[in-house]
Formats: C-alpha cells, sequence, structure tokens
C-alpha cells in the first residue's frame, strides 16, 4: 500500500476485528436453535437431521474452503477491495438466512421450492424449502467471513511495520477464535431472551404500526447487516485517499480446486465438528471417525500429492512452496498446528466434565450455563493475552514469547491431569482453564507475525491464510484423534473395571462416571506433552527479519 496521507493503523485495526467476530460468531450460533429451526419448519427429526447438520457443517467447509483463496485474491486485487468484497458476500448470505419462510411466495425459498419439484417430480415439502435456503445462504455467509481472516490480517501486515505487527496480528487471531467459541452461549442468550419478551416485543411493533413478525433467530442474523455496514465505512473512510498496492501474477486456479478439495476431504473425514457442544456428556456427542473416514482421507492425500505436483510447474502458484523452506515460516505453521491441538483439548474436556456431574435431565439447562462460563475462563482469557503476547514479542523475540506460552499452557494441563475428579471445584477448573487460555494466547501474536513478517510482500495474503488454516487443522485432528482414543481408553478401563459379570445399574453409572473423569484428566497430560512437543518448532520463529519499513508508511507513533 502507498500512502498518500496519515492512516490510524489502530482505528482500522478495531474496524476490521468488528466483522472478523461476527463473522466467527456465526460459525456455531446456529447450534444454539437448529431444534427450533427443525420444529418451527415442522420437519420429522428423524429423518432430516443429517441434512440440518449442514447447517454447521457447510459453514465450517466454506469458510475454511474462502480462506485458501481470498488471501491470494487479496494479493492481487488489493485488500481494500478484497474487504468490501467479503463483506458484501457475507451481508447477502445473512440476508438470505433472515428472510428464510417456509410459507413464502417468493424469494429463494420459493425458488428452490420449485427447483426440488422440478428435479424430485413431486411436491416438496415447504420446510425442506426453507432448511436448504438456509444452508444456502449459511455457505455464502462462510465464504465472505472465513475469507475476511486472511486479508485482515495481511492487510495489518501492510499498515503495521514489521516491529509493531505482533500485537494486531494476535489480536485478529484472537477474536476469530473467540468468536467461534462464544456463538452457541450469544445464539442461545439472544433466542431466549426474544422468546421470554415476545409478547413486549409485539406490543412495541404493533405501538409503530408496523406489520412484522416480533424477532427470532432470524434476527440473529439480520443484524449482521447493519453491523457490516458500519465495519465496511468505516474502513473505506479510514482508509480513504490510500493508494492500493497489487501483486504482479495470475491466479492458480488449478491448485486452488486441487487444495480446496484436499482439505474438504481431511475436514469431512477426520469428522470435524469444532463447534462446542454444552451438551456433550460423552467423547461419542463431541466427535471422531466417520464411518466413511478412510476412503475419504486417502483421497484428500491424493488431492494433496497433485496439488503439490501443479505448485512445482505452474508460473504463479497458490502456494510459493519456496516459502516454506523459510525457517521462521514453517516454525510458525508448525507450532500454530500443535496451538490449534492443545486449544481443542481444553474446549473438549469441560464440556463433558460438566455434564457427567449432572444428577438428572432437568439440571441439564443449568449445566448449559455453567459450561459457557467456564469455557469463557478459557477463551476470554486468551484472546485478552493476545496484546501482551504482541508486547512480550516485541521485547523478547517471537521464539521466547511464543516458548512462554507454551510453556503456560503446559502448566495448566498438567494441574488438570493431577487434579480432575468428580469432584473437583469449578474455581480450580477456571483456574486451570485460564492458565491455559493465556498461555495460549501468549503465542497467537508472536507466530503470526514470525509468518508474516518472513513473507514477501506481494504474498502477505497467503501467508496470512496459512496461519489461521494450520490451526484449524490442528483443531480438526485433535477433535478426531482425541475423542476416537479416549473413547478407547474409557471402554478398556471400564471392562477391567466391571469385568464380565453383571453389576447394579447405578453402580456402573458411578464407575463410569469416574472413569470419564480419569480419562479427562488424562487428556489433560496428553494436552502438556504437545505443548513440550511445540515448544520445538517455536524455538525456529525468528523476530524482525525486516530492517526497514515498508514504503512510505507513517513513522509509528510514540507507545505503538
Amino acid at each position: 500500500m502507498t500512502h498518500t496521507r496519515t492512516v490510524n493503523p489502530w482505528l482500522v485495526l478495531a474496524l476490521v476485528c468488528i466483522p472478523v467476530f461476527v463473522g466467527s460468531l456465526d460459525l456455531t450460533i446456529v447450534s444454539a436453535f437448529l431444534p427450533e429451526i427443525i420444529i418451527q419448519f415442522e420437519l420429522p427429526i428423524e429423518s432430516v437431521i443429517d441434512d440440518a447438520a449442514w447447517v454447521v457443517s457447510g459453514y465450517l467447509l466454506a469458510y475454511t474452503i474462502s480462506m485458501i483463496f481470498m488471501g491470494r485474491v487479496s494479493d492481487l486485487i488489493g485488500r481494500q477491495r478484497a474487504f468490501v468484497i467479503c463483506l458484501i458476500i457475507f451481508m447477502i448470505g445473512s440476508l438470505i438466512v433472515a428472510e428464510v419462510d417456509p410459507r413464502a411466495q417468493h424469494g429463494l425459498t420459493n425458488t428452490v421450492f420449485n427447483l426440488l419439484f422440478r428435479l424430485e417430480g413431486r411436491r416438496p415439502d415447504p420446510g425442506e424449502a426453507a432448511l436448504i435456503t438456509v444452508v444456502i445462504g449459511r455457505v455464502i455467509q462462510a465464504l465472505g467471513a472465513g475469507a475476511i481472516v486472511p486479508v485482515s490480517l495481511a492487510l495489518v501486515g501492510d499498515l503495521f511495520s514489521p516491529q509493531h505487527r505482533a500485537r494486531p496480528l494476535g489480536l485478529i487471531g484472537a477474536m476469530d477464535t473467540l468468536g467461534w467459541v462464544l456463538g452457541h452461549l450469544y445464539g442461545g442468550i439472544m433466542v431466549n431472551w426474544f422468546a421470554v419478551n415476545r409478547q413486549g416485543f409485539s406490543d412495541f411493533i404493533a405501538a409503530l404500526g408496523l406489520n412484522v413478525p416480533p424477532p427470532d433467530w432470524r434476527t440473529l442474523f439480520l443484524l449482521n447487516i447493519p453491523i457490516s455496514i458500519i465495519a465496511l465505512v468505516g474502513v473505506l473512510w479510514a482508509l480513504r485517499g490510500v493508494k492500493q498496492e497489487r501483486a504482479v501474477g495470475g491466479f492458480d486456479l488449478l491448485g486452488t480446486a486441487l487444495i480446496s478439495g484436499a482439505l474438504i476431504c481431511v475436514v469431512a473425514g477426520l469428522g470435524a465438528n469444532i463447534e462446542i457442544a454444552t451438551t456433550a456428556a460423552s467423547f461419542e456427542d463431541v466427535g471422531g471417525l466417520p464411518a466413511y473416514a478412510a476412503p475419504v482421507l486417502a483421497l484428500g492425500g491424493v488431492l494433496f500429492v497433485l496439488f503439490l505436483v501443479v505448485e512445482t510447474r505452474v508460473k504463479h502458484p497458490l502456494f510459493d512452496l519456496k516459502m516454506l523452506a523459510r525457517r521462521s515460516v514453517a516454525s510458525g505453521l508448525g507450532t500454530n498446528l500443535f496451538v490449534g491441538f492443545c486449544l481443542m483439548v481444553g474446549l473438549v474436556s469441560v464440556p463433558i466434565l460438566v455434564n457427567i456431574r449432572v444428577a438428572d435431565a432437568s439440571a441439564l439447562a443449568e449445566a448449559a450455563l455453567q459450561v459457557g462460563i467456564l469455557l469463557s475462563a478459557l477463551t476470554v482469557p486468551m484472546a485478552l493475552a493476545a496484546i501482551p503476547g504482541g508486547w512480550l514479542a516485541d521485547r523478547v523475540g517471537n521464539a521466547r514469547a511464543a516458548f512462554i506460552g507454551l510453556a503456560l499452557a503446559a502448566v495448566g494441563f498438567a494441574l488438570i491431569w493431577r487434579t480432575w475428579t468428580l469432584d473437583v471445584s469449578d474455581a480450580l477448573i477456571a483456574l486451570e482453564m485460564a492458565l491455559v487460555g493465556v498461555g495460549l494466547g501468549l503465542t497467537f501474536s508472536p507466530i503470526s507475525a514470525a509468518v508474516i513478517d518472513t513473507a514477501d510482500q506481494d504474498k502477505l495474503g497467503t501467508a496470512s491464510a496459512l496461519v489461521i488454516i494450520m490451526r484449524l487443522l490442528g483443531m480438526t485432528i485433535s477433535i478426531a484423534l482425541l475423542t476416537s482414543t479416549a473413547s478407547a481408553r474409557l471402554s478398556y478401563l471400564a471392562a477391567r473395571k466391571l469385568g464380565p459379570n453383571l453389576v447394579d445399574a447405578y453402580q456402573a453409572i458411578d464407575v463410569y462416571a469416574h472413569l470419564t473423569v480419569q480419562v479427562l484428566s488424562e487428556m489433560g497430560l496428553a494436552g502438556a506433552l504437545i505443548c513440550l512437543i511445540g515448544l520445538l518448532p517455536s524455538l525456529g520463529l525468528q523476530s524482525r527479519v525486516r530492517t526497514a519499513q515498508p514504503r512510505d508508511l507513517p513513522a509509528p507513533q510514540s507507545g505503538d
């Protein structure tokens, strides 16, 4: 970017963080009211539950795919233009979901209804058409929301000098992670508030003389539009008069298709579900390998090999593989893979522990709130630690800052291993989760800064995308591997404890509860070991590899 006037980079950062957070929030927001959607559309739960799951998984896949290519697109067309395109796409998808109505005689829902009628030769259920429309809208949303993340990271790389990038880069990464973790909690609170105050909203709307229904789950998607417009106008205003630099080269369409297909196969084959289910009471409820895992993962491996072959032959590759030969880039991506793995250990453990201690079904709602609070003890400190993580990286270097963060997280996980029992106090859980969260949060800034500082100026978008993708892959691998091994471990311990003889049912339940917590504590040990392994690649993170600021950038203000 060439600046013709002074730009306040922190103002731009604050504005781009808004859509980053809202877009990631929408990743899991539907989990809170998906059953309500099914009931409202009058669909039989037993026959549509798999189709309804695409409301979440479709968003995740599209979110991931858009990260892959939009980073490179932003290199070619400029950050500002790419940011505008991403936000417009996100708003279009939000509007589609907000206007879904099974009784509609116009709009996309009616179009889907007519298309199903022509394809199937039967009159489809209006609720089925509405559900498909929600999935379509969610996919369009995700194509914009996922792309916003690497574009925003690259924009920070443009606006901040290498000496001052760590804090803002960490903040964007923290907002992306914090959003999808809090999505289910936000969705549940808001939809419940709409339901409790439904009559009050109806009276207020009638007093205004408006003929609109009271707010419900669709209102959450409608709120995305004014929020996005505020961010869009604000960024355009803050960047007014700033000339956009564009990279020279073309777009690798074949490489994009191959790596997108490979990533889809990995995410789908590992049964990825990074949604945090507050009702999870067992490892099977959280994740695990699906029945079709082997062939899908094999196909993903083939596509990835083909992608590597293509990238070595095309003139303008999507990912310059030579960049991976740079120690700081390879170290940063490897470290972020371990960070994603460890993050999922904490996010999986809490819901299972809380729900396994629930005495009866009447306490499930209270348990859901307790899970949300305890997960916040992990995620809020993690997001807040991104800023001091950047400050720490500026003073001791990226490698030492990431090392300190992973070491703190390892201590937190080790405490979980040694202290978790069926009667462990919520206060101790929150303290240990906070320690893990602070540790992982401290790594966000130095990892992002090390990778982006080392990347070529015309490949910042691509490098930014890789940073986020590696953490997502770590989370995906973690939830599949840990839940599968934990389930096997629990079955083994139960067989040894209970033996082949029949026992009293209540005794069996009590034994399973204690064994489940034992396995959860062992997952804490696994988290500590993974953190310690992650220390090795973190040592390769370089700091401030560039000695000069980008051309025409304003000098940093004191205190930056």
